[in-house]
C-alpha cells in the first residue's frame, strides 16, 4: 500500500508515479491520497494503455490521442477531511478505482488512510528546516533542496534506528532484549546501524557507463 502526499502538481505527481513504477514490478499497488485531483490524472497516465483503434472507422475527424484504458488491477482510494476552524470534523473515505472486497483484503483490517505519509511528512519537517511552513529557512534554489532531501533520506534509512523494525535477540541479556535496526538493515542493504561520520565519509561508486 502506498500513500501519496498532497503537496504536488499534476506534472510532479505524474513524474513521481512514473519513477515509482520504474522501481517496482510495474503493477499498481493500493494507492491512497487526499482529495487532490492531480493523482487521478497521474494514475491514469502511468497505469493505463491506449485504447485500441476501432475495427470500423466512422465519419468525422479521428481523435489525435486515443483514450486511455486503466489497468483493471488498479486500486485507488481517497481520504477527504473536512475542517472547521483548523480542526478536522469529518473524514470521508471513497474508493475511486478497484473493487471494495479486494481493497478490504489488501488493507487487512485497516481503514483507508494517509497516516503513514502524513507521519513521514512530519518527520521530514522536524529534521529538515527547508520544509517547514511559514519559515525563513526555505530553499531559494531547488538544487539545494534536492541535496538536503537526499541527505535526510540517507540519514533516515542508514543512521536512525526505528522501533517498529527492531527484532528480539535470540539470547536476551539484562538490559538487552531487542536488536535495533534501521530501514537499510531491514532491507538487507547493511548489517549495522551507521554513524553519521560513516555515512558522510562513504564513497559512492560512480554510475555505470
Amino acid at each position: 500500500m502506498t500513500h501519496l502526499s498532497h503537496e504536488r502538481s499534476e506534472k510532479e505527481a505524474t513524474a513521481f508515479l512514473a519513477a515509482f513504477k520504474a522501481r517496482t514490478d510495474g503493477h499498481a499497488p493500493l494507492l491512497t491520497s487526499d482529495k487532490l485531483p492531480v493523482y487521478v490524472a497521474a494514475l491514469i497516465a502511468n497505469y493505463s494503455t491506449p485504447e485500441p483503434p476501432p475495427a470500423q472507422r466512422w465519419r468525422g475527424r479521428p481523435r489525435r490521442t486515443p483514450r486511455r484504458v486503466l489497468d483493471v488491477q488498479s486500486l485507488y482510494a481517497q481520504v477527504d477531511k473536512r475542517r472547521e476552524q483548523g480542526r478536522v470534523v469529518e473524514v470521508r473515505r471513497r474508493i475511486i478505482f478497484g473493487a471494495r472486497d479486494i481493497i478490504t483484503k489488501v488493507l487487512d483490517g485497516q481503514q483507508i488512510n494517509t497516516a503513514y505519509v502524513e507521519r513521514d511528512n512530519l518527520t521530514s519537517r522536524q529534521t529538515n528546516g527547508r520544509l517547514v511552513r511559514k519559515t525563513l529557512s526555505h530553499s531559494k534554489k531547488s538544487y539545494c533542496l534536492r541535496r538536503h532531501l537526499e541527505l535526510e533520506d540517507a540519514v533516515f534509512n542508514f543512521v536512525r534506528p526505528h522501533q517498529a523494525l527492531r527484532i528480539a535477540v535470540s539470547q536476551p541479556t539484562p538490559g538487552r532484549k531487542w536488536q535495533q535496526r534501521s530501514p537499510a538493515m531491514a532491507a538487507g542493504l547493511t548489517d549495522h546501524i551507521w554513524s553519521l561520520e560513516e555515512l558522510l565519509s562513504y564513497r559512492v561508486p560512480p554510475p555505470k557507463g
